[in-house]
């Protein structure tokens, strides 16, 4: 018994290893909260993500943005690789098509259990976390579990979004410019003027 315990350690910090040392650390300290908490929030998919974490969305404060309850605590996260067309800023007008692009957030995600996956920077500067916003966890990553169950391309391939990628969180840039191209070609909500 020692030894299968011992070998599943060694295999776990090989793991560890392979993510980096950023990414290792916050594994490593996500693990340690969820074991103290009693919470069951991190979870890790066959593709070895475990950047993602479950909440529920309490309210879309717009199109790309909305507060996500975690273990309890509220965060307000911004969509990673979005950007929709503004409802709320102070110094700007209603741009064209916000008001569906927040509506449909609205419908989509209020009250809704999601998972946030988390890129290179999970804060940006204002204190907003930054994630994906997975509609159900994935258990593998690949463009069609992306464009089925990511809300964050659903945004793009609707035209509700155009991609903003602000690195080093640049984890979908292909897929979600993929995205955008099919909503361009069909002129779909943004891209229909």
């Amino acid at each position: 018994m020692a030894g299968k315990k011992a070998s599943s350690f060694d295999e776990i910090l090989r793991g560890l290893h392979r993510l980096g040392p950023k990414k290792a650390i916050t594994v490593v300290i996500l693990a340690v909260l969820a074991w103290l908490f009693g919470g069951d929030t991190i979870t890790q998919n066959e593709s070895g993500n475990s950047d993602i974490i479950a909440g529920v969305v309490v309210r879309a404060v717009d199109g790309d943005t909305a507060v996500v309850k975690v273990d309890g605590q509220e965060r307000r996260v911004r969509f990673l690789g979005v950007d929709t067309p503004e409802t709320v800023h102070p110094n700007k007008p209603v741009q064209f098509y916000g008001k569906e692009a927040s509506n449909f957030t609205k419908e989509s995600l209020n009250g809704r259990r999601v998972w946030l996956e988390y890129d290179e920077n999970p804060q940006d500067r204002y204190g907003r976390h930054l994630a994906y916003i997975w509609l159900k966890n994935p258990k593998t990553i690949n463009e069609s579990t992306i464009r089925d169950s990511m809300f964050n391309a659903k945004l793009l391939l609707g035209g509700y979004a155009k991609v903003m990628i602000i690195k080093p969180n640049k984890r979908y840039e292909s897929v979600f410019k993929k995205f955008q191209d099919e909503a361009k070609q069909a002129r779909l909500g943004v891209w229909s003027q």
